[in-house]
């Protein structure tokens, strides 16, 4: 029975891939970001700047560039587009896979659950909706979420060089990464070396180019570009200040950075007393979840399409809850439907419209409560 529902949630993917790439066939102007990205790879090799003025265009170092260049280069160019949603939407696949191989089931299961050996099928059926904006428009949040779960995964089965390589990847895809490799090179002090030797190997890749010191200077105007468009000012943001915002309540630009920053000192602070007082398992949940929360909630950049950063760690958490705690499936039916409300920016334009910016992170600061709980299933050896 377990490979019947595997070879379903298999399915499910390659139907959502297959249903996708026909969408960009049938529409090749439909590109999403990617734009952007055959921007910054065809700037990177004649040599101009990559980093137009403004808070908008390319905003990920020189590095994403070099590495994109290959996908720039396929012919015809809605083979590349393909390509690169394949890599995203695959390494995605592969992480929940190995997410479910948490061995949920083996954990505590209750009897009156009905369905046995699905995991991975639960999580796909949870995880995916909120992982179709991205998909769509071919944005790095899809492989930045792979990125957070391997990692977190990693880190809980003392695969340091492993985590270290997911942690350094996820660089490559967004700036913003830098914040959960900071807190395991800080926390996770296993990880230092793996982390530091990954980090110089993705600034030096990054400046692989016949003419080192345009090379450099592309690596000047990347930092600057952060500062600029890390600004939360004038932005169509989807977070606590852009909910509000959308409700009529203006916050002062002091008052919104005061409190991003002092969210993520609370999140360093959360990962350091769980790694400390309960240990290394409990320490790794703790980071994947105080990132994604920053990413989602606390993000001056996060949009609609950024919540599928947090999709499989509330998929997770809502198995977990109808698996192992008996009188609360309640909640993992709560953490379910929150999986499928982040999935509003894709049901229709009207709905969208009227869940355009305040719906998500209002949904995520309402179930967050459910999700410091650490599941049974992960505070379990890795076999």
């Amino acid at each position: 029975m377990s490979r019947r529902w595997n070879i379903l949630a298999w399915s499910i993917l390659g139907t959502v891939f297959i249903g996708m790439s026909v969408y960009l066939i049938l529409n090749p102007t439909r590109t999403g970001v990617v734009p952007n990205y055959r921007f910054a790879a065809s700037h990177w090799w004649t040599s101009q700047s990559m980093y137009p003025g403004g808070t908008h265009g390319f905003l990920y170092a020189p590095t994403f560039a070099v590495l994109f260049s290959p996908i720039h280069w396929v012919r015809p160019e809605i083979l590349g587009e393909i390509l690169w949603r394949a890599f995203g939407f695959g390494l995605f696949a592969l992480a929940l896979r190995s997410l479910s191989a948490c061995s949920l089931q083996a954990a505590a299961p209750l009897s009156a659950f009905r369905f046995s050996n699905c995991d991975f099928l639960l999580l796909v059926l949870l995880s995916v909706p909120a992982s179709l904006a991205s998909l769509s428009n071919g944005q790095t949040n899809l492989p930045l979420s792979a990125c957070l779960m391997l990692a977190a995964l990693a880190l809980r089965e003392e695969k340091w060089k492993w985590a270290a390589l997911f942690l350094n990847l996820g660089l490559v895809f967004k700036p913003i990464a830098f914040a959960p490799w900071l807190l395991a090179f800080e926390i996770f002090r296993k990880t230092k070396r793996a982390l530091g030797t990954g980090f110089i190997a993705v600034v030096l890749f990054g400046l692989i180019h016949p003419n080192p010191a345009y090379a450099w200077g592309q690596l000047l105007e990347f930092l600057h570009k952060l500062l600029v468009s890390y600004t939360p000012e004038n932005l169509r943001v989807s977070d606590l200040f852009g909910m509000l915002e959308k409700a009529g309540i203006p916050s002062l630009l002091k008052v919104n950075m005061v409190t991003r920053g002092l969210a993520c000192l609370g999140a360093f602070v959360f990962v350091h007393w769980t790694f400390f007082r309960k240990g290394r398992i409990e320490g790794a949940w703790a980071l994947w979840l105080a990132s994604v929360l920053i990413f989602t909630v606390f993000n001056p950049r996060a949009e609609t399409n950024s919540y599928v950063l947090i999709s499989p760690l509330l998929a997770f958490a809502a198995v977990s809850y109808w698996r192992e705690v008996e009188g609360g499936k309640w909640k993992g039916w709560i953490l379910a439907a929150a999986c499928l409300g982040l999935m509003c920016d894709g049901m229709g334009l009207w709905i969208y419209k009227a869940t355009d910016v305040w719906f998500k992170p209002l949904i995520v600061i309402l179930v967050s409560p459910l999700l410091f709980r650490v599941p049974e299933a992960w505070k379990a050896e890795a076999r």
